[in-house]
Formats: structure tokens, C-alpha cells, sequence
């Protein structure tokens, strides 16, 4: 589970919820004050329903797939790829590309983007035209994943328009019945259920839409960098190019400090011991 989502998304309610109980005189006018069924009607049902006219139903649809994707807590390891591309560009350089028709299917990581990808460079499709269409299923993946984040900017952009529109029924009804013998009081209540429904509008907006959409688009662009470090590996290994250098150029994906992990993790576990590390280039991690 993603943790840091829950812990974010429950701070973020309990600050508000804090401001709210200690700027408040008692219990009974807090509640008074802040609730109010029909601004949240006005503000999250004209938002939701806005947001149904303006995307596709499958769009509505994939909500509690993207929901799900969004929870997850694992991180891409690069790593991973960088070594299957690595035994995949062994294995071609002595047997020849064919036989990666075979290891793709053997190899630990199980991923449908890299197996199409060495599909096109087994198929003997020439590199400009791999590189083409590898791009072109990028960009198509890019513009699905699109739709995971469109359908809550859309809530979130409607969200103030109809709190807006709910101060303003609260202020139109408020005058239409504003009195001499109500005085200065009864306008203050008038104001505060008049502007209640533009704070529903910001909470949705800023403490739900946003941070969602946010959050699915950093994991988008995190699966988007595995995917060109796939392209520009397979394509180095239809050129021909050294496994070392293949290794060593794909790095460029990572941080200094997460290259070599997988390998020094393995070391470890066949060992038992943790390797030695020494100055310069050799403690490089």
C-alpha cells in the first residue's frame, strides 16, 4: 500500500479539521457553520455530474483500476531491466538474434513492453523503422495513461466553478430575504452558508483531484522512463553493441547510487558476506 498517499492525504484533512475545531467558539457552531447539506450537494454533485457530461464512460470506468495503481507501493527498479537487457545482449552477441525468442520468455523479469520490443528485432525489422514504432506504442501507452489523470483534473477544475455558483445562490437567497429585523446577525449567518459551498469547492480541488492526479501522473512518467530505457536497450542490441557498453550507457537512467545494486545484492546472498569497498571509482555504488 502507498503509504505516503495515506499519510498525506489524512494529514492534510486532520490540519484542516484542527483549523477548523480551534478557530470555532463551540461544537454546536462549528457544525452549523461548516455543514451544510445542500452547498455539498450544489458543490460535489454539480461537480461529479459536470465531470460525467465532459469524459468518455470508460474513462469513469477505469477509476477503480488507476485507484488501484495508484495505491501500489513498489517503486521500478530499473536495475532489473538494466540486467535482463544485459543477459539478452549476451546471448545475441554469441548466438545470434533469434535466439532471444526463446530467452525472453525465460528471463526472471516478466514484462509485456520488453518482449514486444525484442519481438520487432528478432522479426529483422530494420532499426529506424523499430525505433519508429517502439516510439509510436509509447506515445499510444502515454495517451491511455492520460485518461487515468483527465477524468480527476476535470472534477478538480470544476470543483471551485460550482462552489462559486453555490456562494452565489446562497447570497441571492440571502438578500431576496434580508430583513431590517434580522440586523447585522443575520446577514453574518447569510455570508458563512453562502461561502461554505466555495470552501467544498477548494477542498476538492486541492485535498482530493489535485493530489490524485498528481500521484498518477509521477507513476506515468516513472514506467515512461523504463520504457525508453527498454527502446534504447533493445536497439543497442540490434546494432550489435558490447554488453559492458549497453550497461554502462543505460546507467545513465539511474542515479549513482542505485547502479550495481542488484549485482552487489547478489554477491551478498551467495557469499554471505558484503563485499569490500575501496576508494575512488572501485567505491562507487
Amino acid at each position: 500500500m502507498n503509504l505516503s498517499f495515506i499519510i498525506g492525504i489524512f494529514a492534510g484533512f486532520g490540519l484542516v479539521i484542527y483549523g477548523i475545531m480551534e478557530s470555532g467558539t463551540d461544537a454546536t457552531q462549528i457544525y452549523n457553520s461548516f455543514i451544510n447539506f445542500p452547498s455539498m450537494f450544489i458543490t460535489f454533485g454539480g461537480a461529479i455530474s459536470a465531470t460525467i457530461m465532459s469524459v468518455p464512460v470508460k474513462y469513469l470506468k477505469d477509476i477503480p483500476k488507476n485507484m488501484k495503481v495508484l495505491m501500489k507501493k513498489e517503486k521500478i527498479n530499473l536495475n532489473l531491466y538494466i540486467d535482463a537487457i544485459e543477459e539478452l545482449a549476451k546471448e545475441a552477441r554469441l548466438k545470434g538474434l533469434l535466439i532471444l525468442e526463446e530467452k525472453v520468455n525465460q528471463i526472471e523479469l516478466k514484462d509485456e513492453f520488453l518482449r514486444y520490443c525484442v519481438m520487432l528485432i528478432v522479426d529483422a525489422i530494420e532499426p529506424t523503422k523499430v525505433r519508429a514504432q517502439i516510439e509510436n506504442e509509447i506515445d499510444c501507452i502515454e495517451a491511455r495513461h492520460s485518461s487515468a489523470w483527465k477524468v480527476f483534473d476535470t472534477l478538480g477544475s470544476f470543483g471551485p466553478a460550482f462552489g462559486m455558483l453555490g456562494t452565489l445562490i446562497g447570497l441571492i437567497n440571502m438578500l431576496a430575504n434580508m430583513s431590517a429585523d434580522g440586523g447585522a446577525e443575520a446577514l453574518g449567518k447569510g455570508m458563512a452558508v453562502a461561502l461554505v459551498t466555495t470552501f467544498y469547492g477548494s477542498v476538492l480541488t486541492n485535498m482530493i483531484c489535485a493530489p490524485i492526479s498528481n500521484r498518477l501522473k509521477a507513476k506515468h512518467d516513472e514506467e515512461l522512463v523504463a520504457k525508453e530505457l527498454i527502446m534504447e536497450g533493445v536497439l543497442s542490441i540490434q546494432s550489435g553493441e558490447n554488453p559492458k557498453y549497453i550497461r554502462e550507457k543505460l546507467n545513465s537512467y539511474i542515479t549513482y547510487n542505485e547502479r550495481g545494486l542488484t549485482s552487489t545484492t547478489n554477491d551478498e546472498e551467495s557469499t554471505g558476506k558484503k563485499p569490500k569497498r575501496g576508494l575512488g571509482r572501485k567505491a562507487k555504488a
